[in-house]
């Protein structure tokens, strides 16, 4: 439960500290008077996002702290999956800087907003005449019938399973978008790296090709100089090996006369030596020199083959059409491995959704069991609240596809009136015949869920008599088992609680601030005749509202 509030330099509250007690709690004031910024302040602390309008001065930054009493081991396991430390005096505190950043606390360890969220929702439930209005909505009706169950932990399994299942589908079909995106798929991907590898590709390929068809192309002229060459060298009588031969021996027989004619002869026997390696080499060369037209047809069409490979991989050269090849290879594998997940994921996503749809019937199963009770004391709480001829029927409709709370539509049906067909309740439903719905509900809620605080902004909208003294009595009835706190306008309810606090707005020259107190018995007597009554007190409604006050 809220045992201490502080609050300092929130919109018109400058400094604030209140005591909270046990039981039910009432706060009144006149309109206008700033009831609504404590519930801005509790929602701060609860997790809501940071307002910088919220600073009452600009320059300073604002505070709001919580202490509660939290004394059930069972949150226990809430902390820890926080990562809090569990201590049954917990702090909540909310700092919200000028600079627009806002911090949070729980212990003095600092967290996010996310897990502030997680943990508040556990401590106090707001409710105000805008969750009146959410009666209408299916998703939160589903919810409201989840919380009456004890099925919680098939929820989170459901949650999980269907949460598995999604990620799934999200993953299949990223996987499928990628084969689209990088070259279609493996049967194809398999034909364009095949063709690269039967065409055999060597490195510098075209460069070799095109100069041996050079050679081809001067065959004949290559041949005749070659055989003239030759004829030079073995021509008779004498030719230029023979020459050289002779040259070499006259030298050789004076070498030893003179230096100079030694090295006359070294010079002769040297060029006679590379005269004959030359004519070796060319003699070689000519008779391996295989000039067939079949050759020069076959590197045409092995060129022909490379340029149009490389026009079709837009590749400049053989080197970068291996490159292409080695590519495609690293594609196939990566997109062997993406159709292997593929496969893995679609197995396994197919596992999920059918545990998924199993998980949705058992929901469906347990939410049927509820229904009826729930109807059941649904009624009961509404004669009490003046709905004596009211209907109220839940219907339970499976849908054909599963979401985050199973495949289960809800809808709540409503009749206020005796012949009249039941209807969908934002469709028949008052203003005030919702406030008394949506009590019933939280009023069985509070009995079914280990919820420490509830705090009701106006639940009485559209009541007055006897049905707002009814409203009071069952909110009475919900304090004796939890802690009630509930903003009102009705004599009626304020006097049923055990502690009264009076919000009102003071204005002096430069300065507006909202002030919040706890009444003494004398205040709380006249606060009750002035809602009675209006501002100016009289015996009579004095006397009405003490009437009020002992009777409750």
């Amino acid at each position: 439960m809220l045992q201490h509030l502080r609050i300092s330099n929130f919109a018109l509250i400058e400094k604030l500290d209140l005591d909270w007690q046990t039981g039910f709690t009432t706060i009144t004031g006149e309109t206008g008077a700033g009831k609504s910024i404590l519930l801005g302040a509790l929602n701060h602390l609860l997790g809501q996002r940071a307002d910088l309008k919220a600073l009452k001065d600009p320059e300073q930054k604002c505070v709001i702290e919580g202490l509660f009493q939290i004394p059930d081991p069972s949150y226990k396991s809430l902390f820890e999956s926080l990562d809090l430390d569990y201590e049954a005096e917990t702090i909540i505190r909310r700092e919200i800087l000028p600079s627009g950043k806002s911090r949070a606390f729980v212990n003095d360890s600092p967290v996010r907003l996310e897990s502030l969220s997680q943990l508040a929702q556990r401590l106090i439930d707001i409710h105000s005449q805008h969750d009146t209005l959410l009666l209408n909505d299916a998703n939160f009706q589903l919810d409201l019938i989840d919380s009456f169950g004890s099925h919680q932990s098939l929820l989170q399994e459901y949650q999980q399973a269907f949460k598995n299942w999604r990620k799934g589908q999200k993953r299949i079909a990223e996987l499928e978008a990628q084969n689209r995106e990088e070259g279609g798929d493996l049967d194809y991907l398999e034909f364009l790296h095949q063709e690269l590898v039967d065409a055999k590709l060597v490195p510098g390929e075209v460069t070799d090709i095109e100069a041996r068809l050079e050679i081809l192309e001067h065959s004949g002229k290559i041949e005749s100089a070659l055989a003239s060459v030759q004829e030079m060298a073995d021509a008779n009588p004498l030719g230029l090996s023979e020459m050289l031969r002779q040259m070499r021996q006259e030298l050789r027989s004076i070498a030893n006369l003179d230096k100079k004619l030694g090295s006359f002869s070294e010079r002769a026997e040297s060029l006679f030596i590379e005269f004959e390696d030359l004519r070796q080499e060319l003699e070689l060369y000519q008779s391996e020199g295989n000039f067939d037209p079949r050759e020069k047809e076959q590197l045409d069409e092995r060129l022909s083959q490379l340029i149009h490979l490389q026009r079709k991989h837009q590749a400049e050269s053989a080197e970068e059409l291996i490159e292409k090849r080695d590519a495609l290879e690293a594609k196939m594998s990566a997109a062997a491995d993406r159709d292997i997940a593929l496969e893995k994921e679609k197995a396994e996503a197919s596992q999920w959704q059918a545990k998924t749809e199993s998980l949705a019937q058992d929901l469906h199963e347990e939410r049927q069991k509820l229904k009826a009770p729930l109807e059941t004391q649904v009624l009961d709480l509404l004669a009490e609240l003046n709905l004596a001829n009211a209907r109220f029927d839940i219907s339970i409709e499976v849908q054909e596809t599963c979401d985050n709370n199973g495949h289960d539509r809800v809808n709540f049906l409503f009749s206020a009136n005796p012949g009249q067909k039941v209807q969908s309740l934002q469709k028949v439903a008052s203003g005030g015949e919702l406030s008394r719905v949506m009590l019933a509900l939280k009023a069985i809620l509070a009995r079914s869920r280990s919820l420490p605080t509830i705090i009701f902004d106006e639940i009485d909208t559209g009541v007055s008599g006897e049905t707002a003294h009814k409203i009071g009595e069952i909110l009475k009835g919900m304090g004796s088992f939890m802690q009630v706190i509930a903003i009102s306008h009705l004599a009626q309810i304020a006097s049923k609680g055990s502690q009264h606090y009076l919000v009102r707005k003071e204005s002096e020259a430069d300065n507006t601030r909202t002030e919040i107190r706890p009444l003494n018995e004398q205040e709380r007597l006249n606060e009750i005749a002035r809602l009675l009554g209006g501002d100016k007190l009289t015996d009579a409604t004095l006397a009405n509202a003490r009437e009020l006050i002992q009777g409750a």
